[in-house]
């Protein structure tokens, strides 16, 4: 007791101390909703009441188990305590029939979470639940309801297994009558051949029940027979493609797979020869549906184990130590060599073991990898019965699947079938000689099959190869082919293009350092390229391949194996990778990229295959550079480190290229953007190519790129325009000056144009110009570009173009500087400034619609963030701060964050910027502390604020179009945010009837002066709809000041003059609608105009003229809108004419109501 005592103390204070170390972690430690579930299966009579408590119950009980998926084992505490009490709800005869089910769903999900084979032993299994639970199979409820027919065929699998008297049941029921003569077995006989033709899961529970049934000893003589003749009749008679058939096939097949499993060897063998005979002339073997092959497979192989008696082959290979500990430790025992084993008693194989076999190899050929992977598992079960001499002779056949005439799918099997016979000792070491060059060709097989690669799946499985190896063999057997393991598989991790393959590769690395322990620097390399970080590509090529290329045993064979196989790889992506590894890679190895791999490269640049071509020529661009880097550090020159003959060819390459119209077709655009790279990398290598005729070639290549349709092939020659330009065109001779004006005056007369790409080109090129080339020439390329940037008639839709353009500004301003009293053709100065600032600020207005959307908002965003705060005057501030807030307060978010951002950083600049009006107001509104926190993106965080300043005359008009602007967007939260930003904003000064006056005053404006843009003035009509419908703050100043209403009427009468737009009369008429409430004279002239549109030729908008009228008369009866004695009157025309039919009838009523109102009904116009 004292010692239980004190255990029991020790194990308080553990958890104790643990509870304070509490730390996160995805895995559970206990069944800790069990009293839950437990008053769940209590309350299933509350739960069925109706349907819909009784599905919310089975998916709460789901939800609970579910969780339980990964870790099943933490409920066997309480299994049998669940299983015990739904069992005998279901056991309950007083019981509903919905209790009764749901009970059954309940055992459904604890079977798919545990497991049916757990369950299957902690089941009643007592002689007197036979009856009761066949009869509910045979039930219509029974057999229709797939949980309650799934859980009594598990359930009568336990049963039927325990040992009495099957024959001495007789065929009475409960109620002591006959059916139909039938004896129990053959009922159940019947129920398991009704369900195996089941197309649910209920089909397997049959298959199983079935191997537990017909192989009991007192039935196995008799039924055993029939049932496979069964089997048979289905095979052979459904027609193939009938997916009832299917169904059908599949039961069978699973049934007789699992009697094979579960029966005695002794009994089963008589039949074997027949079933296998049978079941290859049936041809089930090459089905056309590939879970019928599968389960082909594994009857094949369970017949094939009958033919043989069930032994531990001696012969195998024992490892004599699997201690990861020790391993590590370098204490592993002494392997046990085959030789060593006493000698294995003769045994005679059957004829039809060579059968199951060549069936089994046939199988790892199958097009689907669960029939290879079946067929895999079957070759390791078979061989392990079979002698020596036999096993060695189906390895021997393995082998002969790595050919070149084979498929991938034969070497995928045959990958997956070795890692089988090294996983059970079968593989002997004396074959390792053999298979070791296979893995080494499976571990980087890739082949192209039309538009889709094949060989992933077959390097996963030369991993899993690998990594079963690291388990079978003592360190001694696997140290000749250590190096080459380890570098095979360092390549897969660090070069393979999938991520799955990858990581399996590590994986099986990292088994070999822990199990064999020999691998060279193998802790080392494994902490660097673990699971997580081979996952990202470009990391495993460019970062971890130079860590790991440090490592002297590994350089070479990863330098070898990108310029073998990844360089000419079908990826362009991959090339473009291992181009960039082997630049990386050059400083680990520079003579050996000098001597042996740049030659390589070259002979390929040229060649007749177009990968080859493109991959060698990034790669050799690359290396060069690399080249040039390792010479400036150790003080030489490129020409020390590559012969003469190398350069000589680099430089032959474009005009070769040329000769042999290589840059035309679809391979001419990996040729360009590869000599692109080529040149780049040349440029800034600064290969000695000056005065050369290939500089010119170069020079007319890239032309020819700048101005090509893909964008990838512009970018590329753009990159290389700079480090051209900077070392081969520095004017430092008069014939280089000649050149540099040529240059800019063809550039810049390039822009005036009528084709957009030529125009976006050489735009994007002028940026591209170095401090030398555009010195004394800034003037003038800033004026072409600032021409670049003007929207014209012929570049109305060239918004990409006008982005270049200000990017190219935005480049050069960076490269010739600022300076006050500079001059303007050296550099910015006070001359240029204002030009610059002006076209920044014109681009804020570019709002370029094409079928890619708004992408003036790709100015926008360039424009907002280039402004500099330097020699800025009052005039440009005070325009760049109002449109800088109305672009925060539009419609694109990302626009919007770019404008906060500029703004937050305007407003607060160091030094800080003059100039800027109401400084300290916007100041107060916008603190550094909110600034800071502020989401410019949002619409709900910003526009409550920026709205403030429309109490301030120079942000009024620009905040005021950029609401209106947003208030017509189609997003429900934009429209939502802008019109509460709107209310709060007026209704906080509905007391100040100079802020009002101000607004309308504002809106007025707009109208004016953004006549028929529709972009502008459809969201501000509906916008002062939205105001005056929804709130009457602005009446007061529109009731005292007629001329706004008036105003505002001739203003909407202008914008809707002649128009069609539907949407915008819509809106012209909710605003006079709602006008019509102001004791003013106006509203004779709302009455006016909407009798016009009444009398209107669109159908549509006199409906809703009529309905928008007859709506204000309702809700301001008490105005005297119409005259009171005929209001009555007015309303019924209103209602009862049919405003979309006849527009002749539509005009007389229309006319009527004139009268009625006491306004002049329209005058047709006279021709």
């Amino acid at each position: 007791m004292a010692v239980d005592e004190e255990m029991e103390m020790q194990e308080t204070g553990e958890m104790g101390r643990a509870e304070d170390d509490v730390g996160i972690s995805c895995t559970l430690d206990m069944f800790r909703e069990h009293e839950e579930v437990r008053q769940m299966m209590g309350s299933i009579e509350k739960a069925v009441k109706n349907q819909y408590t009784a599905e919310k119950a089975f998916e709460d009980f789901k939800t609970i188990l579910d969780n339980y998926q990964e870790q099943p084992h933490l409920l066997d505490p309480n299994l049998e305590e669940m299983l015990k009490q739904l069992v005998d709800i279901t056991r309950d005869p007083t019981n509903k029939s919905e209790v009764v089910s749901q009970a059954f769903k309940y055992l459904w999900l604890v079977v798919k979470v545990r497991g049916y084979k757990t369950i299957v032993r902690k089941l009643p299994h007592e002689v007197k639940d036979l009856l009761p639970v066949l009869q509910m199979l045979e039930s219509p409820e029974g057999s229709s309801d797939f949980y309650e027919t799934y859980v009594l065929l598990l359930w009568l699998s336990i049963i039927v297994y325990m040992p009495f008297n099957m024959m001495g049941f007789d065929a009475t029921t409960a109620g002591g009558e006959q059916q139909s003569g039938a004896l129990v077995v053959e009922r159940l006989l019947s129920v398991i051949k009704t369900h195996l033709k089941s197309g649910q899961k209920s089909r397997e529970m049959a298959a199983y029940l079935a191997s537990r049934f017909i192989t009991r000893p007192d039935l196995k003589n008799k039924y055993l027979p029939e049932f496979i003749e069964f089997c048979f009749e289905v095979l052979e008679t459904v027609v193939q493609g009938d997916l009832n058939g299917v169904f059908h096939k599949l039961g069978v097949l699973r049934a007789m797979g699992l009697i094979f499993k579960h029966g005695k060897r002794e009994e089963l063998l008589p039949y074997s020869q027949n079933v296998l005979s049978r079941l290859i002339g049936c041809k089930a073997l090459t089905s056309t549906d590939a879970p019928v092959r599968k389960l082909s497979m594994k009857l094949v192989q369970r017949i094939g184990l009958t033919f043989l008696k069930p032994r531990v082959a001696s012969w195998r290979y024992q490892r004599g130590s699997r201690s990861l500990a020790m391993n590590i430790q370098g204490k592993a025992t002494e392997g046990q060599d085959a030789s060593e084993v006493a000698e294995e008693d003769e045994e005679e194989v059957v004829g039809e073991i060579e059968e199951v076999i060549d069936s089994l190899l046939l199988g790892l050929k199958d097009k689907d990898t669960v029939v290879r992977w079946s067929s895999a598992k079957g070759i390791g079960r078979v061989t392990g019965r079979l002698p020596q001499e036999f096993g060695d002779e189906v390895v021997g056949a393995l082998l002969e699947l790595f050919s070149t005439r084979e498929s991938d799918k034969g070497w995928h099997g045959g990958c997956l079938a070795l890692a089988e016979l090294a996983r059970r000792g079968l593989l002997l070491p004396e074959r390792l000689p053999a298979v070791a060059p296979v893995i080494d060709k499976a571990l980087v097989y890739d082949e192209l099959r039309g538009q889709c690669s094949v060989g992933s799946n077959i390097r996963d499985a030369a991993c899993y190869l690998c990594w079963a190896f690291a388990r079978a063999y003592h360190p001694e057997q696997i140290y000749p082919y250590v190096n080459q393991l380890a570098t095979g598989l360092l390549i897969v991790t660090l070069f393979d293009r999938e991520i799955p393959c990858r990581r399996a590769a590590s994986a099986a690395f990292q088994e070999h350092v822990g199990r064999q322990g020999t691998f060279p620097h193998g802790i080392e390399i494994l902490t660097t390229v673990d699971y997580f970080a081979v996952g990202n590509r470009s990391n495993a090529f460019l970062n971890l391949s130079v860590q790991v290329g440090r490592y002297p045993e590994y350089t070479q064979p990863l330098i070898d194996h990108l310029v073998d196989k990844k360089v000419q790889h079908w990826d362009s992506a991959i090339r473009e990778l291992a181009a960039k590894a082997l630049h990386n890679l050059t400083a680990l190895a520079p003579e050996y990229m000098s001597k042996t791999v740049a030659p390589l490269l070259l002979n390929q640049t040229t060649g007749s295959i177009l990968v080859n071509r493109h991959g060698s020529i990034l790669a050799l661009a690359n290396i060069t550079h690399a080249l040039s880097l390792v010479a400036s550090k150790e003080g030489k020159t490129l020409p020390d480190m590559m012969d003469k003959e190398i350069l000589d060819g680099i430089a032959k390459i474009v005009s070769t290229l040329e000769e042999r119209k290589l840059y035309r077709g679809m391979g001419g655009e990996y040729m360009k953007q590869a000599t692109s790279v080529l040149i780049e990398k040349c440029s800034l290598a600064a290969a000695p190519f000056h005065g050369q005729e290939v500089v010119d070639q170069w020079h007319n290549l890239l032309e020819n790129c700048i101005v090509y349709v893909d964008e990838n092939i512009r970018a590329t020659a753009l990159e290389a325009l700079t480090p051209f330009w900077t070392t081969y065109f520095e004017p430092t001779s008069p014939e280089k000056m000649k050149s540099k004006d040529e240059l800019i005056t063809k550039y810049t007369q390039a822009l005036n144009t009528d084709k957009e790409i030529q125009s976006l080109g050489f735009a994007s090129a002028i940026g591209r110009l170095t401090h030398s080339l555009v010195l004394g020439k800034f003037d003038i390329v800033l004026e072409a570009l600032i021409g670049a940037t003007e929207i014209t008639r012929t570049t109305a839709t060239w918004a990409q173009t006008r982005k270049e353009a200000i990017n190219a500004i935005l480049r050069l301003v960076e490269t010739v500087g600022i300076k006050k009293d500079g001059k303007a053709c050296d550099q910015v100065c006070e001359a240029n400034l204002s030009s610059i600032y002006q076209a920044l600020l014109r681009s804020l207005d570019d709002y370029t619609m094409d079928r890619r959307g708004d992408v003036g908002a790709w100015v926008l965003s360039i424009a907002v963030v280039s402004e500099d705060v330097t020699l800025l005057t009052g005039e440009i501030v005070g325009e760049m701060m109002s449109r800088i807030c109305q672009q925060a307060v539009e419609r694109i978010d990302r626009t919007r964050k770019v404008a906060g951002t500029a703004f937050s950083t305007l407003l607060y600049s160091s030094p800080s910027l003059s100039h800027i009006p109401n400084l300290e107001e916007l100041k107060a509104i916008f603190t550094k502390e909110i600034c800071e926190q502020m989401n410019w993106a949002s619409e709900k965080d910003t526009f409550h604020v920026f709205i403030q300043l429309l109490d301030f005359p120079a942000y009024r008009s620009r905040v005021l179009l950029g609401i209106a602007y947003s208030a017509g967007g189609i997003s429900a939260n934009l429209s939502r945010y802008t019109s509460e930003a709107i209310h709060s904003y007026l209704n906080a000064r509905a007391e100040k009837t100079d802020y009002l006056s101000s607004f309308l005053e504002a809106i007025l404006q707009l109208f004016a002066s953004h006549q028929k843009v529709d972009r502008i003035t459809l969201p501000l009509i509906k916008t002062v709809g939205d105001l005056l419908s929804s709130s009457a703050v602005l009446d007061p100043v529109l009731e005292q000041e007629d001329s706004y209403t008036s105003r505002l009427i001739t203003a909407l009468r202008k914008e809707c003059f002649r128009s069609a737009d539907y949407h915008k009369l819509s809106a012209f008429i909710t605003v006079l609608c709602e006008l019509l409430r102001m004791n003013s004279s106006a509203s004779k002239a709302c009455l006016t105009q909407l009798s016009l549109f009444l009398g209107f030729q669109y159908p549509k908008v006199r409906a809703i003229s009529a309905t928008s009228l007859l709506t204000a008369l309702q809700d301001y009866s008490d105005q005297e809108i119409v005259p009171e004695e005929h209001l009555e009157e007015v309303t019924d025309i209103l209602e009862e004419t049919e405003w979309m039919h006849n527009i002749e009838d539509a005009r007389k009523q229309r006319n009527r109501l004139c009268e009625l109102m006491g306004i002049t009904p329209p005058q047709p116009k006279k021709n």
